[in-house]
């Protein structure tokens, strides 16, 4: 949660940058706070929770589990300070404590690719997800090697953003959103869909991601396989826009998946050529498409997501024992609906907005933008700490209501 409250208010104070060539260490800092700091740290916690209760599938050791957040936090504090620096060989060494955390965590929960019946798919994405995540790194410790100490690897490409564009998509197409379209597949059940259709699913996911990371670093045409990505997405969506218009269940999840679908079209954009290399336009357009993927899709499903999983966790530690007994909150009490509301309205209005602001190169239209992310993000992490409070003070009392009190005797009249 700093992570993501840092690099707002950064970005808040420097959002001048989105207005410059998204190419340069400070713009590649906050980017970095926001992937590797907020979500992945987020991603990799959660895992150790989520894993074992909805996918049945524990972590071999949390020994491990402990190495392996010493060394990412290392890592990826060692990875930012240095981006902002511009401090290559300090860069390069944090890369590689953050490729052998990837590591472990791969090895730590390989068991997701023998999971059979009804979990079976929702864990191969996870677990797919993980295996990106290792890839990523990987080609990161490379970039850094590249970055920092002048090591030319043979079968990258001569053209050093080639290889970043292959790293962002690894992690961010590989890694995080291979990794949110599983758990939605279980949070999300819209999502879900005709269960013959999930292995087409997971294969677009995976011929994409593969092929746009090796076309990136070959210099072949990147633009068939972007295509097979946006058919991924828009499936994705399907079923809760479905819903949505039908009335059987309105979910907030369905905004970020939104804006996934119009990044996707975006970066087909991009495959094409338009606009081309020599037009300041194409650079815009690719600053738009990493906005929407990272700030509209990716940190907007942890926005809407999060009071899926968060409240019912700490409800179970603090008041499941005392269910039946006296009167406890419900899950949906721990946590304010309206807040909720704000956070994500907020956060995909700025996030819209921004990339209208990009697009146009208008610097005034970018303060409020920004402004309205960061009032998101503020109200997400207040309405998070509502619920968090009740784990973290275990000495905090809950005071039933007297509509607490009544609902409890209905519940259970022989309670006294």
């Amino acid at each position: 949660m700093p992570s993501l409250v840092i690099a707002s208010g950064w970005l808040f104070l420097k959002r001048d940058y989105l207005l410059e060539y998204f190419y340069f260490s400070q713009l590649i800092a906050i980017t970095h706070l926001l992937t590797l700091g907020f979500l992945s740290s987020l991603m990799m916690g959660v895992l150790y929770r989520l894993s074992p209760t909805l996918l049945k599938t524990p972590p071999s050791s949390h020994r491990l589990g402990r190495v392996q957040f010493v060394l990412y936090f290392i890592g990826i504090w060692g990875m930012i300070a240095h981006f902002w620096l511009d401090e290559t060989r300090g860069m390069s060494w944090s890369t590689f404590l953050v490729w052998v955390a990837s590591l472990i965590q791969l090895w730590n929960f390989r068991k997701l690719f023998e999971v059979a019946g009804k979990n079976r798919w929702p864990a191969r994405f996870v677990g797919s997800a993980l295996v990106y995540f290792v890839l990523a790194a990987s080609l990161g410790v490379l970039l850094g090697l590249s970055k920092g100490y002048g090591v030319r690897v043979f079968f990258l490409s001569p053209h050093h953003l080639d290889n970043v564009f292959a790293h962002a998509h690894l992690a961010g197409v590989g890694w995080v959103t291979m990794m949110i379209f599983g758990v939605e597949l279980k949070l999300v059940p819209t999502t879900l869909g005709a269960a013959r259709f999930l292995p087409v699913r997971f294969a677009l996911m995976h011929l994409g991601t593969i092929g746009v990371g090796v076309s990136f670093i070959g210099g072949w045409e990147t633009l068939p396989y972007a295509v097979m990505l946006t058919v991924a997405c828009v499936w994705q969506i399907a079923g809760p826009l479905r819903a949505f218009f039908f009335g059987r269940a309105r979910e907030w999840e369905l905004l970020p998946l939104a804006l996934l679908c119009v990044a996707s079209g975006l970066g087909i954009v991009l495959a094409l050529g338009h606009p081309l290399p020599t037009s300041p336009l194409r650079g815009q357009l690719q600053l738009a498409y990493g906005v929407l993927a990272i700030l509209g899709f990716m940190v907007l499903t942890v926005v809407t997501v999060a009071f899926k999983l968060f409240p019912m966790w700490v409800w179970k530690e603090r008041f499941q024992e005392d269910f039946g007994i006296k009167p406890v909150p419900g899950m949906k009490d721990l946590h304010s609906e309206p807040l909720r509301i704000l956070a994500s309205l907020a956060l995909g209005g700025g996030v819209v907005l921004s990339v209208v602001a990009i697009l146009i190169s208008s610097a005034p239209l970018l303060t409020p933008a920004v402004g309205l992310i960061v009032v998101g993000v503020v109200a997400f992490v207040f309405n998070f700490a509502t619920v968090a409070r009740w784990g973290l003070l275990k000495n905090l009392d809950y005071v039933p209501t007297e509509a607490d009190r009544a609902k409890f005797d209905r519940m259970f009249p022989d309670v006294r």
